[in-house]
């Protein structure tokens, strides 16, 4: 399935990358890892924070917005999984 996002700020970028990485976590369906729980953790201050910091230092390399989008959604999902003890590779 494909989703067209219209990002024309930071702004824009911060809640629909939250959004997908949710999404993304959650499909795996991993015990404490629902939709509804990975939202709430995904929808903290500093959470929020640390995508905001990682879209805008990713623009400022001279990323495009897509590129920046995607490597900020990548990091957040792999830095989550990381810390949850979800594995990221199949095995």
């Amino acid at each position: 399935m494909s989703v067209a996002i219209s990002i024309k700020s930071t702004e824009d970028a911060v809640p629909a990358i939250a959004a997908l990485a949710t999404r993304v976590i959650a499909a795996d369906d991993h015990p404490g890892h629902s939709l509804e729980e990975v939202g709430e953790r995904m929808t903290t201050d500093d959470v929020l924070d640390a995508i905001r910091c990682s879209y805008d230092r990713n623009r400022a390399k001279g990323m495009t917005v897509r590129e920046a989008f995607t490597a900020t959604g990548q990091s957040l999902v792999a830095h989550y999984c990381d810390r949850a003890g979800i594995p990221t590779r199949e095995s």
